[in-house]
């Protein structure tokens, strides 16, 4: 007697689609799977004919991809990200999404923001460096490291960051340090200060300009010369 496989078969019961672009299928075996229209509409929408194991690994494929996009646009819609980043997230939030190869489908889906021009290192680095400048009393070195943190290249670091900056920047930037940090009101030696300078990422040369001239400044200050003092730092408390 033969035997015969007892095999149940899926179908799908309902098809609705969206107006993004995506259709929301569900299955006779209760999943709910939703997924570009485009994949349902090549597969010939057999909703009259059970899916087989390879339209049914598909869907589920294409599914977990749309769930992936989605979030990869929600990120960006929050900030621009580098491409490191998202990959980082993403494959964290989706590592155990079954026996899909989920770093595949996620550089999938980085292929299509960047050429859609939703995602771009390069005006991620322009961003970031910008704020920084704006925001933080930080050297090149500083900010150079936070690059590479986030996946950006060091070509591409240098190369907006020397856009972007320059000696004078960065020598303003290493006096507001010192300005902040003499309004502490707490005395700090050269080699301190020297320390706190370089672990702020500002090369040697800038920390020898701003020490030299905010020892100028302490100079003038004990000497009750205060008309001398530079227009960065001020005497009065925070």
């Amino acid at each position: 007697m033969e035997l015969v496989e007892n095999k149940k078969l899926v179908f799908v019961e309902a098809a609705h689609f969206s107006y993004d672009g995506t259709v929301k299928l569900k299955l006779s075996d209760k999943r709910e799977l939703k997924l570009a229209a485009e994949i349902w509409t090549g597969l010939g929408q057999p909703k009259d004919l059970p899916l087989t194991d390879e339209q049914q690994e598909l869907l589920e494929k294409e599914a977990c991809y749309t769930t992936i996009r989605n979030k990869m646009l929600s990120f960006l819609a929050a900030r621009e990200h580098s491409a490191f980043e998202l990959r980082r997230k993403l494959q964290q939030r989706f590592y155990k999404s079954g026996a899909f190869d989920v770093s595949a489908l996620v550089e999938r889906c980085l292929l299509e923001m960047q050429e859609r021009d939703f995602q771009s290192d390069e005006r991620f680095t322009n961003r970031f460096v910008e704020s920084k400048l704006a925001n933080n009393p930080h050297g090149p070195y500083r900010i150079l490291q936070d690059l590479q943190n986030r996946g950006i290249s060091r070509e591409m670091s240098d190369e907006i960051l020397n856009k972007l900056g320059n000696q004078e920047l960065w020598l303003k930037k290493a006096l507001k340090c010192l300005e902040r940090l003499h309004k502490k009101g707490k005395e700090q030696t050269p080699a301190v200060l020297n320390q706190k300078l370089y672990q702020r990422g500002f090369s040697w040369e800038t920390i020898e300009l701003a020490l030299a001239e905010y020892q100028n400044f302490i100079k003038h200050s004990e000497s009750g010369e205060l008309n001398a003092e530079p227009e960065t730092f001020t005497t009065e408390n925070p």
